[in-house]
């Protein structure tokens, strides 16, 4: 997570923002590209992550660029950076460290990563493809979802599936399945390395598109060249005329983020044209170095000089996305591109905190499933919510909890499939958070919202209601759908003194 520390008319304030890579790859590829364990040693996801925060630091160091003076809205004002966990992650790791067993070195490990909060992960053009006769990738999109949605890499990662449009009605279903059976997030498409980038506007990628609207599933474009640029900027077009003739409901479920855009492209208004347009992103994998400071600059101007901001409601930082495209580029490229986010040129040609919150991951929080439809709660007939009182000043009610998950988790319990976080309603700041839990031994998903009723004294884990649309706004105790989630919560809820009786009552709730 980076914070930023402002001061301004002699006053100080901060500012946290959630920092997610939007493009990295997991398995194998024929090419040889490997990343078969985010957690390897030295060459795993997570340790690269640690390098661009090394490489960070060393660059802050070097240039002095940690600290700097800039100007918002006109005011002089110093920006001062840092590191820093996020919140719930670091807690959580804190309490399985103190319990000595399973898991015990996540916190030693996460300090050198706590930088870089998500990443984005999706299949390779995999060595072990074309293994099951259902679709080509379905082997390779087991493979992601085995890592990304259980703990401790679901706190990391967001799974993405992939698929081969040219496979037709195969395609269609192995997005179906990669959303509701495997928990996948998003979805991958690359039509350089399956051969169809004659057919990128071709009907079979229009009904990809359409499907993965239907679960709200944002879609990753690979792009060699503004040639499939234009070409998938056209098959948006197609696709959002087609929704909008025959299923304009789904027009807010389509997302499409053309990858690799910039490189290569800066100037070029066509290109530029092509990404900012409704249901659309870039990603700037690929951009570093001061390409990407010369980028951000003429994006900017052109972008408000032609007022695209009428375009869709969006402001020139709403378009793009911070992505690696790790391994095939590596932690100098990712640096050399996030410094150009964050140091005092970008604020200097006018770029503000929110476009670098924008950029670095807010843009790719709001594209996901969860932030976008209301999150159904499985079946379940058990209703039951824990609520934690402190009971001591030793130790605060929200770390009772978490030791609850812990052992939870240590005693192979349960497992934590993905989080979401809660925010504001300028989505600037976040609280609480939801756990998809897993019952180990019976396999059946629970969703339970974990709420600092009153902060450190009084926490409330509990099931979500179904179809509450939780997680886009902060919890407000008179808004309707909150008074109705809390009223049910209250209903039938266990109260827990002691770490024992909140284990003894959450063992009941998710039996």
């Amino acid at each position: 997570m980076l914070t930023a520390t402002i001061e301004q008319n002699g006053k100080k304030r901060t500012e946290h923002m959630i920092v997610i890579d939007a493009h990295s790859h997991l398995g194998q590829d024929v090419d040889g590209a490997t990343m078969m364990n985010p957690l390897a040693p030295g060459t795993g996801t997570f340790d690269f992550w640690g390098n661009v925060q090394g490489r960070i630091k060393s660059d802050w160091e070097t240039h002095g660029e940690k600290s700097f003076m800039t100007r918002m809205n006109g005011i002089p004002t110093k920006i001062t950076w840092s590191f820093n966990p996020f919140p719930f992650t670091d807690k959580f790791y804190s309490v399985l460290e103190k319990l000595g067993k399973r898991y015990s070195d996540l916190k030693e490990k996460a300090k050198f990563y706590s930088f870089i909060d998500q990443g984005v992960v999706f299949p390779f053009q995999d060595v072990f493809r074309d293994k099951y006769p259902e679709a080509l990738y379905r082997a390779s999109n087991i493979n992601v979802s085995r890592f990304t949605t259980r703990f401790p890499y679901s706190l990391k990662l967001i799974g993405y599936a992939r698929c081969d449009p040219m496979e037709g009605e195969k395609a269609v279903n192995e997005v179906r399945h990669a959303r509701e059976v495997l928990g996948l997030r998003g979805l991958k498409l690359h039509p350089r390395s399956e051969r169809w980038i004659d057919d990128i506007k071709s009907g079979m990628p229009l009904n990809v598109l359409v499907e993965a609207a239907k679960h709200s599933m944002p879609v990753i474009f690979d792009t060699r060249g503004r040639g499939s640029i234009l070409d998938i900027s056209e098959l948006v077009k197609s696709t959002r005329n087609f929704l909008s003739q025959k299923h304009p409901k789904l027009l807010p479920h389509l997302k499409v983020i053309i990858a690799h855009f910039a490189q290569g492209n800066i100037g070029d208004y066509e290109v530029y044209n092509a990404i900012v347009q409704p249901n659309t992103y870039g990603d700037l994998s690929m951009l570093h170095g001061e390409g990407a400071g010369n980028f951000f600059e003429d994006f900017r101007s052109w972008f408000k000089n032609n007022n695209k901001f009428s375009v869709d409601k969006r402001d020139w930082s709403e378009y793009i996305f911070y992505a690696s495209d790790y391994p095939y580029f590596g932690d100098i490229h990712a640096h050399k591109l996030m410094k150009y986010i964050i140091n005092k040129r970008f604020f200097d040609s006018g770029g503000t905190l929110k476009d670098t919150r924008n950029i670095l991951g807010m843009n790719q929080l709001k594209v996901l499933p969860e932030y976008n439809l209301p999150l159904v709660q499985p079946q379940t007939n058990n209703k039951a919510s824990t609520i934690i009182s402190q009971a001591s000043s030793e130790v605060s009610s929200y770390e009772i909890g978490l030791r609850v998950l812990a052992k939870l988790i240590v005693e192979n319990k349960i497992d934590i499939k993905k989080f979401c976080v809660r925010y504001d309603d300028a989505w600037d700041n976040f609280n609480n958070i939801a756990l998809d839990i897993i019952n180990a031994t019976t396999k059946k998903e629970m969703l339970m919202s974990l709420v600092e009723l009153v902060r450190d004294k009084i926490l409330l884990i509990a099931p979500l209601s179904d179809q509450i649309d939780w997680n886009s706004t902060s919890l407000k105790y008179f808004d309707p759908k909150n008074r109705a989630f809390l009223a049910g919560a209250f209903k039938q809820a266990y109260l827990a003194i002691t770490e024992e009786q909140a284990m003894n009552s959450m063992v009941q709730i998710l039996s």
